[in-house]
């Protein structure tokens, strides 16, 4: 899709083409042809006089005729900006990079520095899909300090919250503190009011603070995170529809409705983004209310997130029961448990085959508590069977460790030795993949 910035003089003569309307046509009685030819070609700039009348005869408004190359750029760049945002969001890095590259091209030669930080920052978050953390934490920075410069502080705090993302994924929790303390600054500092935006960075601080071990501090974010969190409402076919829109104005040349659309189109697909990422908080700020030992909180929470993944038809679902279930069984209340078990078998024959292996464990810790012991023993070996018949070798070996200290705690040193060899092996077997 390419799209054209045209001067004063080539709108003029696009428009009396599109007429098929001559020189002497366009000028009546008004002026001469020639006196047209030299506005065509830039080498005369029309009266405001002569402006209206261009625009009267060219059926077209004098904004449109007056529009600077600088600023049909910025509109052009915006659009594509838009479709490649919505295409990260849709997943599809591909067709993202195509209109990176278009803007990237408009906004280098404009000299456009936030349309320029907003493909920087979109071209990190594809680094950030493919996991080129490297990659990504260097795009992410050059973008940020533009954003810095420009004073766009919603921007600059996202990306701050990316970056601290980012060094979490490499276990750098002191540094991914500092980020999201940073990013917690940016927002009071400057008054923001985007309650989607807080909550995240609370949460994050939250989550980091309980990796450093802080846990009263993680605490008092956490608390401050739940507050801030609410539901929005699944529109996927509406936001592709209004996508399509844009790009059919697009093609006509009208600019300002392809922008309009696409905007729309946008501004939905963040808010659908907004509840896959608010979803992933909630569960997880389930988790870590679990971890201190208040399950009334993780409850409500993980109730909070399955709702959303119900809703928003998120396969993730899975991980919330999974979160459920466990904390079930640490309070002993096998009946609920078993019950979601079934759930998470139900999502199982829904396609989501991995989740069978964590179907299995839980079963044999229900099992254990209820003294099941022949039982727990089969649940453990046939999630083991099925396990390496999916190669997944992490699961084999943590299944084989756990029959290992099954059949040592019932004596049987001849099984739990050959359980326990295996799982080894294929421990250093991992740990060897893992240093590559």
């Amino acid at each position: 899709m390419e799209m054209e910035i045209l001067s004063l003089g080539e709108k003029i003569k696009r428009k009396r083409k599109d007429l098929s309307m001559t020189l002497k046509d366009l000028a009546g009685d008004r002026i001469t042809p020639g006196q047209i030819s030299l506005v065509e070609s830039s080498k005369s700039n029309p009266s405001m006089d002569l402006l209206e009348y261009l625009a009267e005869r060219l059926d077209t408004t004098v904004e449109y005729l007056m529009e600077s190359e600088e600023t049909q750029a910025e509109k052009v760049c915006k659009f594509f900006q838009n479709v490649a945002e919505t295409y990260v969001l849709q997943g599809d890095a591909e067709k993202s990079e195509l209109y990176i590259e278009k803007a990237l091209f408009y906004a280098s030669q404009y000299k456009l520095e936030y349309i320029e930080a907003m493909c920087l920052y979109l071209r990190g978050k594809i680094h950030f899909i493919r996991k080129e953390y490297a990659l990504a934490q260097q795009v992410f920075l050059s973008a940020n300090i533009i954003f810095i410069k420009l004073s766009r502080q919603e921007e600059t705090i996202n990306t701050f919250l990316k970056l601290g993302e980012i060094t979490l994924i490499l276990k750098s929790y002191e540094l991914a503190n500092t980020y999201f303390k940073q990013a917690e600054k940016v927002y009071m500092d400057n008054d923001v009011e985007n309650d989607s935006m807080i909550g995240k960075i609370y949460y994050y601080i939250a989550y980091s603070y309980f990796k450093l071990d802080n846990i009263e501090k993680s605490m008092n974010y956490s608390y401050l995170a739940e507050k801030k969190f609410i539901q929005l409402n699944d529109k996927h076919e509406y936001a592709k529809s209004l996508l399509l829109i844009g790009e059919q104005y697009s093609r006509k040349k009208d600019l300002d409705k392809a922008i309009l659309y696409s905007q729309k189109s946008l501004s939905i697909y963040r808010q659908l983004d907004d509840v896959k990422c608010i979803s992933e908080i909630e569960n997880n700020i389930g988790q870590l209310f679990s971890n201190f030992g208040n399950s009334q909180e993780a409850f409500l929470h993980l109730g909070i997130a399955e709702k959303m993944r119900r809703d928003n038809r998120d396969p993730k679902v899975v991980d919330t029961l999974i979160c459920i279930c466990e904390e079930y069984i640490k309070t002993k209340n096998l009946d609920s448990a078993k019950q979601v078990l079934e759930d998470i078998m139900s999502e199982v024959q829904n396609g989501n085959k991995h989740a069978l292996v964590n179907y299995y464990l839980l079963k044999y810790r229900v099992d254990i508590q209820e003294q099941n012991f022949i039982e727990a023993e089969n649940t453990l070996i046939i999630g083991l069977n099925f396990s390496k018949s999916m190669g997944y070798k992490r699961e084999v070996e943590q299944i084989c460790m756990i029959l290992g200290k099954f059949y040592l705690d019932k004596g049987d040193e001849t099984l739990a030795a050959k359980y326990l060899n295996e799982g080894v092996e294929l421990l250093k077997e991992l740990r060897m993949v893992d240093c590559i």
